[in-house]
């Protein structure tokens, strides 16, 4: 059999080192639907995002990766739903489809919950033969066209959630489907479709969370039956979801610097770039990732702190309110009881000076005199305070 040379050669079958077959991304931190269906409409509003990733980028027909998603969530948050559409190229072979996307979110508590999550979708998967380079372009037992096959897709995944504690597993092309092309002359080849085993793990720390700055590590592990073990370790420092920067390290392959900010209110853009490591390094070029992304409807993320901070300025303008009324009350109270007070002792001086006031000799009865009048007090005589006495007349004796 004639020896058949393809440019890419083993990039056939792999989206990166390790024959990874499912896209590479660097912004799964940003959106980690791409990777895990659990994760569908966990983010606030409705998503619409755009990744284009371009890897070694001085080799012919390198790998360019395009995806655009949308999702969203239903019913207060316990429902996710959401759709992709992906064109993978990678050497020769070229995936084009897209999956929808389900997920439920199981409430264990006030803090803690799981998510299930998965998708289904349709795939062209093809082959192009026309590019690869041959020694002989008449061996029969080349392909002389592009190859099509469509195949089925589907991902299975589960997040739980603990606070800041997110954990995520997943297995991304769980059918396995294995692709057979077979020309007029009963020549074969095939694809398949390899399961891979994913898992993240990743916590967030408040830096301050009055001004919203936090740091989130995040690792990230894939493992597919036959190859070498993968992982990364990424890092990011967000503030208020306006602004973000961070590391990557990706385990014999690359390390990786990331950068976003929210053009305006509710759009928002990123931008990776990795810098190749290993001995593919001074000849394999560029591999960066731009990230756009815009936000429907309301961003309860930004909302709730401000809904927040007016709930408690309602509660301190109600206090201060209830304070003053409090005091107003208080200084009534006071006031009356000093009024109160005055008052008896205005009745206790006039008690006492109606005890002391001296007997009128006029006024005392005439002993003997049966014919005498008693009287007390006199008509015109006042008390020193100023108080009249009643003048009463009694019958005679």
């Amino acid at each position: 059999m004639k020896k058949v040379y393809f440019i890419l050669s083993l990039l056939v079958v792999g989206g990166a080192a390790n024959a990874q077959q499912i896209g590479m991304f660097s912004h799964y931190f940003y959106k980690p639907m791409v990777y895990n269906p659990a994760f569908t409409g966990v983010s606030d509003g409705t998503n619409a995002m755009i990744i284009s990733r371009s890897q070694w980028t001085d080799f012919k027909n390198s790998p360019q990766l395009n995806v655009f998603s949308l999702d969203g969530n239903l019913m207060e948050n316990k429902v996710g739903v959401g759709l992709n559409i992906i064109s993978d190229r990678k050497g020769l072979s070229n995936r084009i489809g897209g999956n929808v996307f389900y997920s439920y979110r199981l409430n264990i508590n006030e803090d803690m919950y799981l998510r299930f999550g998965v998708s289904a979708g349709v795939f062209d998967q093809s082959i192009d033969y026309t590019k690869a380079q041959v020694e002989n372009s008449a061996d029969p037992t080349l392909f002389g066209s592009v190859e099509h096959k469509t195949t089925f897709d589907g991902n299975a995944g589960l997040l739980f959630g603990w606070k800041g504690l997110e954990f995520g597993a997943a297995v991304p092309q769980l059918i396995g489907n294995k692709v057979n092309y077979v020309d007029n002359e009963n020549v074969r080849a095939y694809y398949s479709q390899a399961r891979h085993y994913m898992g993240s793990l990743k916590y967030k720390f408040f830096i301050n969370k009055e001004k919203g700055i936090s740091i989130a590590p995040l690792g990230l592990v894939r493992f597919i039956p036959n190859t070498p073990f993968q992982y990364d370790g990424n890092i990011n420092f967000d503030w208020q979801d306006k602004f973000w920067i961070g590391a990557t390290y990706k385990s014999d392959y690359a390390v990786g610097a990331n950068v976003g900010f929210c053009v305006h209110k509710q759009f928002y853009v990123g931008y990776s770039y990795d810098f190749i490591i290993g001995s593919i390094a001074n000849y394999a070029g560029k591999s960066n990732e731009l990230m756009v992304n815009f936000k429907f409807g309301k961003n309860k993320k930004q909302e709730e702190p401000v809904a927040k901070a007016k709930v408690e300025e309602q509660k301190a303008l109600e206090n201060a309110a209830y304070v003053k009324r409090m005091d107003s009350l208080q200084t009534q109270l006071a006031e009356s009881n000093k009024k109160m007070q005055e008052l008896a002792d205005k009745l206790e001086q006039q008690a006492k000076a109606q005890a002391q006031a001296p007997v009128n000799p006029s006024n005392t009865a005439v002993a003997g005199n049966q014919n005498a009048t008693v009287t007390e007090g006199n008509p015109n005589r006042k008390s020193e305070d100023g108080v009249l006495f009643v003048t009463k007349k009694k019958d005679r004796i």
